[in-house]
This record gives C-alpha cells, sequence and structure tokens, in this order.
C-alpha cells in the first residue's frame, strides 16, 4: 500500500513538472530562427541532402562535430521541413523531460527538496536561451542522454551483478559525447559521485569508470581539434591569452554563472567581453574567495552538510570545466560566458543552493510559500525573456540594449537591414561594428556589401582589401573584390555604361 502511494506521488510530481515547465515556454512556439540555426540547420546542405547522414558522420566541415545532434536535425527536416514551430516544440519537450528525469536523479540521490529543485530549474530565466534557440538542441538532447546514463549507472551502482545497466550508462554516454562534447566531464563527476557515497574509491569501481574516461578523453581531443582549426581561421588577437589570464577568466565565470543562477537579471544573448589584466590584484578575488569557501569546507569536514555542499560544487565547477577558457572556444571571441554554457551546471547548483535553505529553513510553510514565490517569479522572467528570441531583429536590438558594445549584433544586424534593402541602417551598424572590432574580417565584408550597393564601390574595394588582408583565404571577400574592381574599370572608360546592376556582392554573417 505504502508503494502504491508512493508511486502515486511520484506521477503527480511528474505531471505537475510537465505542466509548470511547459507553459513557462509556450513564447518560444512561436519564434522563428536565429543567428548561426542556418549554419546549422537552415542552410546545411548535409541536413537538406538525402545521404547527408554520411557526411554527417564522416566529416569534421559540416556545423562542427555533433554528428547524433545533425542527425536529428536531419530527420526533422525531411519530416516538415523548415517550419519553426515543430522544432521549438522538440525542444521544449527535451526541455521538459530533462526537468523530469533531473528530478527523479535527485530524488534517487536523496536531495532535499528535489521536487522543488527540478522545477526551479526547468523554468529558470537562464535555460530560456538552449530552449528557445533551435541550434541549442546540442543542450537539450545531450541532456537527455547524459541524466539517463547518470540514472543507468546509479542502478548499477546499487546492484552490481545487474551488469546491462552498466553497460546501458556507456551507451547513452556515448550518445551524450555525440550531441554535445561539453558532457566530457561525466567520468571526474562520477568519481565524485563515489566519493561522496563511500568516501574512497576502490579498484573495480575505477575499472566501471574508465570506458567513461576513454570515450571523455577521445572526444575531448577532437573537440580541441576542431576548435583550434576555427581559431587558427581567424587572425586576430582575441585568444592569445597567458596562463595568468586564463586563470582570471575561470575564477570570473565561476562567479558569474553562480550569481546569474541566483539572481537571473539582465540576461544577454552576448554579455560585454571582459578585458582581462591578471597583474592587477582585483584580478584574484574571485579566486581568493572560492579558497576561502575551501578552507571552510576543510576546518568544518566533520560536519555531515560539508560533504553534501563539496559533492554539489564539485559537480557545478566540473560542468563547467570545458568552458572555463583553459581551452579555446571559438565562441570566446565575443564573450568569456553565454547562458547555454550553465545549462548543465545549473543542474547541480540549485539543487545545492535549495538542499542548504531546506537544511537552514526548516519550517515547512515557509519552505513552500518561498519555493511557490520564486517559482512564479522565475516563471514570469523566462517567459518574458523568450520573447527575445522571436526573430533575429529583436534578439540583436535586445543585445544591444544590454551590451551597446557588441559587435557581433552591430554585424548582425546590419546585415538584417542589407538583406532588407534599408541600407542606411545597415551602413551605420556595420560602421560602428568595424569601430569596435576592426579585426574582423567578416566585418568589413559586409560593409563593402552595403558600400557597393550604395554605390561608393571605391571605398567598399577598401573594405574588401582590408578583409582580404586580415584573411587571406576568404572567397566572398575575394568574389566581391573582384566584382567591385570591374565595376571602377568600366567607370574608367568613358564611353562604358554602368554596370552598378549588376554588382551582386555576398555578405556574411
Amino acid at each position: 500500500m505504502e508503494l502504491r502511494a508512493t508511486s502515486q506521488r511520484i506521477v503527480l510530481s511528474v505531471l505537475a513538472l510537465v505542466l509548470v515547465t511547459t507553459i513557462s515556454y509556450d513564447h518560444t512556439l512561436n519564434a522563428g530562427f536565429i543567428w548561426d540555426d542556418d549554419d546549422h540547420l537552415t542552410q546545411n546542405r548535409a541536413v537538406a541532402a538525402p545521404d547527408g547522414l554520411r557526411q554527417i558522420w564522416s566529416s569534421l566541415s559540416i556545423s562542427r562535430y555533433y554528428p547524433l545532434t545533425l542527425t536529428t536535425f536531419w530527420v526533422e527536416r525531411h519530416l516538415w521541413g523548415l517550419e519553426p514551430l515543430p522544432y521549438h516544440a522538440v525542444n521544449v519537450a527535451l526541455h521538459t523531460l530533462n526537468t523530469v528525469l533531473l528530478y527523479l536523479l535527485l530524488r534517487k540521490l536523496k536531495v532535499r527538496g528535489a521536487w522543488v529543485a527540478a522545477a526551479l530549474w526547468g523554468v529558470h530565466p537562464i535555460n530560456v536561451e538552449s530552449v528557445a534557440w533551435v541550434t541549442e538542441l546540442k543542450n537539450t538532447q545531450s541532456g537527455i542522454f547524459f541524466l539517463s546514463c547518470l540514472l543507468c549507472y546509479l542502478h548499477y551502482d546499487e546492484r552490481r551483478e545487474q551488469w546491462w545497466w552498466l553497460a546501458a550508462a556507456t551507451a547513452l554516454f556515448a550518445a551524450a559525447l555525440l550531441s554535445k562534447p561539453s558532457t566530457v566531464f561525466l567520468p571526474a563527476a562520477l568519481l565524485v559521485y563515489v566519493w561522496w557515497r563511500r568516501g574512497r574509491w576502490q579498484r573495480d569501481e575505477l575499472f566501471c569508470i574508465l570506458p567513461f574516461a576513454v570515450m571523455a578523453c577521445l572526444m575531448s581531443l577532437l573537440a580541441v581539434l576542431e576548435q583550434q582549426l576555427l581559431v587558427q581561421r581567424e587572425h586576430t588577437a582575441d585568444w592569445s591569452l597567458s596562463f595568468a589570464d586564463r586563470l582570471v577568466v575561470a575564477g570570473r565565470v565561476l562567479w558569474f554563472y553562480a550569481g546569474k543562477l541566483l539572481w537571473p537579471w539582465n540576461l544577454s544573448f552576448v554579455y560585454p567581453r571582459w578585458q582581462i589584466d591578471a597583474s592587477t590584484v582585483t584580478a584574484w578575488l574571485p579566486w581568493l574567495a572560492l579558497l576561502v569557501i575551501a578552507v571552510a569546507c576543510w576546518l568544518l569536514r566533520r560536519h555531515p552538510w560539508t560533504k553534501a555542499f563539496a559533492f554539489g560544487a564539485g559537480w557545478y565547477v566540473l560542468a563547467l570545466s570545458p568552458v572555463l577558457g583553459f581551452a579555446n572556444i571559438y565562441y570566446f571571441r565575443y564573450s568569456f560566458v553565454a547562458d547555454h554554457f550553465a545549462y548543465l551546471a545549473g543542474m547541480a547548483f540549485i539543487p545545492l543552493v535549495v538542499a542548504g535553505f531546506a537544511s537552514v529553513v526548516k519550517h515547512r510553510p515557509t519552505q513552500i510559500f518561498m519555493s511557490v514565490i520564486v517559482i512564479v517569479a522565475f516563471h514570469m522572467l523566462t517567459s518574458h525573456h523568450s520573447e527575445v528570441f522571436h526573430d533575429n531583429e529583436a534578439l540583436w536590438l535586445d543585445t544591444l540594449r544590454k551590451n551597446p558594445a557588441s559587435a557581433l549584433a552591430h554585424n548582425n544586424l546590419g546585415n538584417l537591414y542589407e538583406h532588407r534593402d534599408q541600407l542606411p541602417l545597415a551602413l551605420e551598424h556595420l560602421q560602428e561594428a568595424a569601430r569596435l572590432t576592426p579585426g574582423y574580417a567578416e566585418t568589413h565584408n559586409n560593409l563593402g556589401v552595403v558600400l557597393a550597393r550604395l554605390d561608393r564601390v571605391d571605398d567598399a574595394v577598401i573594405q574588401f582589401r582590408d578583409a582580404l588582408r586580415l584573411r587571406p583565404n576568404f572567397p566572398d571577400a575575394s568574389t566581391n573584390l573582384l566584382h567591385a574592381l570591374a565595376v571602377q574599370a568600366q567607370r574608367s572608360i568613358p564611353s562604358s555604361t554602368s554596370t552598378h546592376d549588376n554588382l551582386a556582392p555576398r555578405s556574411t554573417e
């Protein structure tokens, strides 16, 4: 009878989570495609091609190596074409399932306030970027495999004779890696789990985790090589950071996401890129604060909550380890932080805070009241923030409101207005982008396109040449320069007629 009542409570809890999560993301269903959805989906030839799966699984040049995610896009593309609604519906459904799996995982780990923690993570505004952005199927899909892998491993850990749970966990981890490589931290997280559970590591446990570690190392190597190729393509100083600089970045990143998870206000698609100076004392304050916390945990290590805190905090740090700045990531040319980087980290941080609150505030009515208030507040913020992702114009205008110095936003708004034939607006944004980041070849090429269309061909030639100086192997800029030079040559012949109408340079984002 008691088992039946427990099962009913779990079912009701799951249904409540599904309801709370889905209604928070209803605005995303009306959204379109944004930013690099073209690279991953709408203009990806492999995703559109009938035989595209072969290219997706065998080539590193198809948008990045996320073969399982791109396979999902391939299936979706052949099911419903380029209608945005189904893609957004799939993302919402996967995120909702992740919320349910997180609840089951926390419940299995006997974390206090498991349902509240899962609900807060499910409706947290920082996850809007992962749910409303079609490209971030990488997060929602990999999350399914990641959480399912953990649940299978916990089943195996309880019943060692049932080896098929370990086999299932291994296969699910492979699927998570092939959906998004940032799940590589899982083997280290399993080691932290074993330490938290038993206080030591045994040889058979290390042997069980070894296959996970091998897969993680191989995928890490592949991801580093892939990112390095992307970085080398850009001849800029964006990645020329010393090891001390990278340590400073890592310290700031850890506190940045903790702050956004606690107080999700003023979320932005592109945050300002920090100016790093490791020679100043203030640059090391984040690490000083972390050191104080570590020392306090060591001094209070006999208290039962200390080990639980170390377990949750350790998972949080490990989840962020791929994006702490020690390895070059292409996105770092725009910012060192992004909301979608915190998708898995929030699964550890929010339960840690909720469990800590439940331990301090033991009055049950107060716990319920505060939980309802925060869940409702997060729901409202999430619903409002989802509107930002409705289309490219809304996205980039919101980015500039919060980060006026975002060259990426200016560049992409310039491209958008150029496609709409709003050339004065396009020129304004592209000139500002070029001023903010004079070393970006794409910006000079795009500015040249607008100048050519405004019949300022001499100025356009200068911009195309600047683009090629910055990136000699830039086909779009080469083509555009040839067109512009041809127009210049024809205009230098008095009897020739204008070929301005034939000048059709291409722009890139």
